[in-house]
């Protein structure tokens, strides 16, 4: 039953447009079909969830766009457990190698100001090179755009994705 979920009920409500619910399948699909993995996986993160590190992060973000003067809505997330899993899996990587466990995504009004925020958050992050990814002028084939930097704070790295509200 888990196989079937993770191969047949979590793309049906991926193209239904319930993330969450697919999400939510996906781990606890995976919480049968590899429960040592899972555990490690959910192991890690509880570093994570209990550090007050990332909600202090979000308003140093928050503070530096105010006093820039830029109107933006900011939001984080903790990347769900599956996807951890798989990108473990399908990229040979260790936990630690993994640089989007935690992202924050921020949205503004304008494409300058797309590039504009990006420079700011280099400003008070250190970038991590050759981990910048512009999707805006050079969009995927599903026209995503979108801004992505991996950066580094308080020995902690994270990503940073930047784009419009269109």
């Amino acid at each position: 039953k888990a196989l079937e979920t993770i191969e047949v009920y979590a793309p049906l409500a991926h193209r239904l447009g319930l993330q969450n619910l697919k999400s939510e399948l996906e781990d606890i699909s995976l919480r049968y079909l590899d429960p040592i993995g899972y555990e490690e996986i959910i192991n890690n993160l509880e570093v994570f969830k209990n550090n007050t590190f990332f909600n202090e992060t979000k308003q140093v973000i928050v503070n530096k766009l105010a006093a820039e003067g830029i109107s933006a809505d900011v939001d984080s997330r903790i990347k769900h457990i599956y996807s951890i899993y798989r990108k473990m899996f399908t990229q040979d990587k260790e936990f630690n190698e993994i640089y989007d466990l935690y992202a924050y995504r921020i949205i503004v009004k304008s494409v300058g100001e797309c590039y504009t925020v990006l420079g700011h958050i280099h400003d008070i992050f250190h970038a991590i090179p050759g981990r910048l990814k512009d999707y805006i002028s050079n969009p995927k084939p599903n026209m995503y755009q979108s801004l992505h930097t991996t950066v580094s704070y308080k020995g902690y790295l994270f990503e940073v994705q930047i784009r419009t509200e269109e």
